[in-house]
C-alpha cells in the first residue's frame, strides 16, 4: 500500500478531540529517517549509534552493559555488533582486569577515522535541510517540539 494510500484511510478515522496522529507520524518519520540517513552515510544504524557512543567516550573505554543502557537495547546486541565491529578493526576488546566475565570496548584509530568520515556525511545530510528545503524556524520548532515529547516520555510512570 502506498503512502498516499494509507494516509488517506486515516484521515477517515475520527479522534474524539480532532487530535492529530502525532505518534504515528513520528514512527513514519523516524523509519524514513533512519533508513535514508543509513543509506547517505554507508553504514546501517544500528551501527552508527554504536559507533557515535563509543566516539563520544574516546579515547576511553566502554562497558558492553554501559553501551546497552546508553542505547536502550540488550547487552546481547552490543555484543554481536561489537563482534562485527572488532572484525573489521573498528574497536577493541579488552577484557575487565576485576571481573573476567566482562570486558570493555574502545574505538581503535580506524573506527575513529571512519566515525569522522561518517560524521561528516551526517552533517551534509542535515544540511540538507537547511538548504531551503524547511526554515530555520521550522528546525528550530520540530528539535524543541521532539526534545520536549521526548522529556514528556522519559518522565512517564
Amino acid at each position: 500500500m502506498k503512502n498516499h494510500e494509507w494516509s488517506g484511510q486515516v484521515q477517515g478515522l475520527k479522534h474524539k478531540g480532532g487530535e492529530p496522529h502525532l505518534i504515528f507520524e513520528i514512527m513514519r518519520t523516524y523509519h524514513a529517517l533512519i533508513n535514508v540517513l543509513s543509506r547517505k552515510v554507508g553504514m546501517p544504524f544500528s551501527r552508527l549509534t554504536l559507533l557515535r557512543v563509543l566516539a563520544l567516550a574516546f579515547p576511553g573505554e566502554m562497558g558492553i552493559l554501559e553501551i546497552a543502557r546508553r542505547l536502550h537495547i540488550n547487552g546481547a546486541a552490543v555484543t554481536r555488533q561489537i563482534k562485527e565491529m572488532e572484525g573489521l578493526g573498528l574497536v577493541a576488546r579488552m577484557p575487565d582486569e576485576r571481573d573476567g566475565r566482562r570486558c570493555h570496548v574502545k574505538l581503535t584509530a580506524k573506527g575513529r577515522n571512519l566515525f569522522e568520515q561518517i560524521h561528516q556525511r551526517q552533517h551534509e545530510f542535515e544540511r540538507y535541510f537547511a538548504s531551503g528545503q524547511l526554515t530555520l524556524e521550522e528546525v528550530q520548532t520540530a528539535a524543541k517540539v521532539l526534545f520536549r515529547l521526548r522529556s514528556l516520555l522519559e518522565n512517564m510512570d
